[in-house]
């Protein structure tokens, strides 16, 4: 079932039972008020009625009585002059007192009936209906009993009360029609259930169209939810509601986000890694090809002294080369799981040894160092950072024609010019300087004025086994991994490495070190 019917259905019950408690304390409180009214009206008539009885009795006993009192006679010469008259008497007297009675105070729908000591002496009720006996029990001069009947599908409520007459009981029971207060009730009742019905459809109504709006959202998400689960995770969640429910919009989209972030990140790795062994393997197939073809050769053929060295020349260089090339996807992998230990080292040292390792190869191609180093003490792994620095003079040298000036400078830079992130640890990704707050870091630049790269190629140098210059990469004896390798060292010294350059004209690569 969806959420809005569950809504819905929840609303209809509790608005049933809401109105239906309330109706029926407001028709349970107006239908007690009725019968109270026609109780009140029932005893009225029933006094009015024993009053009228006790007269006509009085005025009898008066008539019979020698000693006849005047009206100012005491109450008890008024109780020896009804014991002058006999009990017989009084019962033939009080049928006619009874009519009379009945024909000056009864009114419209209301009868009464008279016991005089136990017996029925007169009624004026046609149907005669059976009294119930509870309404004598416990019956005392002074109180009255009453219940009501159902009968011939009316109510009627008997009143009974009580006088003494001669030492003998005398009961005056009124009987009037209380059909109305249950005619009210039953009125009442059918309202109400047209107003509950009335009240239910309109109110289904509404809240159709309002839960139908409030979950409206919802299923956006669902909808959302079910497209990035077939792959879109491109789809976000359009809700512009200020409640709960839009912050769970918002707080989906972040996820969203995040969740294609890391599956464009997957892709990107699993892209890598498919590009790495496709280039590993073209990597280690063009040098294994040149070695077993000059081994073939040379197995195969008698070969001149001179050619023989030739060719254990090429399978030399092409097996240095493997080495080379294994030994830094070693340190590369390595890298990668491992952390590294730090400690002090003094720049300019470290700057100098990287020059006295890289000299030779300048040497062999005529090419010159120019350094200037300022110096200052950081803290960093010694051997990785001269590995990385030797990678990048490495390639400055491959870049560089003969007779040309390659430059290493080293200086502290301000926070302005700093290019580094308190949390930064991309590594070959440039940013606005602008939009960095760091502190003073310390900058080593690398500067040939060699043949210069793409932007595009500047963007892919970190990445494995990409050359820019292949053919003059491969004949310098280059494998393409040397600056992933930097990359991966700078990383573990929170280091930025920035590459400008320029086709024709050089390339100048700097690295940013946290001081």
């Amino acid at each position: 079932m969806k959420f809005r019917y569950k809504v819905l259905f929840t609303n209809l019950i509790l608005l049933s039972l809401g109105l239906g408690l309330v109706g029926y304390l407001m028709i349970h409180k107006n239908f007690e008020l009725a019968k109270q009214t026609q109780l009140k009206n029932a005893i009225v008539q029933n006094n009015l009625v024993q009053s009228s009885v006790e007269y006509e009795l009085l005025q009898l006993l008066n008539s019979v009585s020698d000693n006849s009192e005047t009206s100012n006679n005491n109450t008890d010469n008024n109780n020896a002059e009804k014991s002058s008259i006999s009990a017989s008497s009084i019962v033939a007297q009080l049928p006619q007192i009874g009519s009379r009675v009945s024909s000056s105070v009864r009114s419209r729908d209301s009868f009464f009936y008279i016991y005089f000591d136990g017996e029925k002496v007169y009624t004026d009720d046609k149907s005669d209906a059976r009294i119930s006996d509870t309404l004598f029990k416990n019956l005392t001069t002074g109180n009255k009993n009453y219940v009501i009947k159902e009968e011939s599908q009316k109510h009627y409520i008997y009143v009974t009360s009580q006088s003494v007459i001669n030492e003998k009981n005398l009961w005056i029971v009124s009987k009037c029609d209380a059909s109305e207060a249950y005619t009210l009730l039953d009125e009442q009742i059918n309202y109400f259930r047209l107003i509950i019905i009335v009240i239910l459809i309109a109110e289904s109504a509404a809240m159709y169209f309002i839960s139908r709006y409030m979950t409206k959202p919802l299923e956006k998400l669902n909808h959302v939810s079910e497209e990035i689960a077939q792959g879109d995770y491109a789809t976000r969640v359009n809700v512009k509601s200020h409640d709960e429910i839009g912050l769970l919009a918002q707080k989906f989209n972040i996820m969203a986000q995040a969740v294609s972030d890391h599956v464009d990140e997957l892709n990107d790795m699993v892209h890598r890694r498919e590009q790495f062994v496709a280039d590993f393997t073209h990597e280690i197939k063009t040098p294994m090809t040149s070695i077993i073809g000059y081994a073939d050769t040379m197995r195969s053929l008698e070969l001149p002294r001179e050619e023989q060295m030739m060719a254990l020349g090429y399978i030399f260089s092409e097996g240095k080369r493997l080495e080379s090339m294994s030994q830094k996807l070693f340190e590369l992998i390595y890298l990668r799981r491992h952390d590294i230990e730090k400690a002090r080292v003094h720049m300019a040292d470290l700057c100098a040894e990287v020059v006295k390792v890289v000299e030779p190869a300048y040497e062999n191609r005529h090419l010159t160092i120019e350094t200037e180093i300022e110096d200052t003490v950081l803290t960093v792994n010694r051997e990785l950072l001269v590995t990385a620095l030797v990678n990048m003079m490495d390639n400055a040298r491959k870049a560089s024609e003969e007779g040309q000036q390659v430059e290493v400078t080293g200086k502290f830079v301000d926070n302005r010019a700093c290019n580094i992130p308190k949390d930064k640890t991309d590594i070959c990704e440039a940013e606005s300087a602008d939009d960095r707050k760091c502190t003073r870091a310390y900058e080593i630049s690398i500067i040939d004025h060699g043949i210069g790269m793409t932007k595009e190629q500047a963007e892919r140098i970190c990445d494995e086994f990409y050359m820019a210059d292949k053919s003059r990469a491969r004949k310098e004896g280059g494998a393409g991994i040397g600056m992933s390798l930097v990359a991966i060292i700078l990383e573990h010294h929170n280091a930025v490495l920035s590459v400008e350059s320029e086709p024709g004209c050089g390339t100048t690569m700097r690295i940013l070190l946290p001081w």
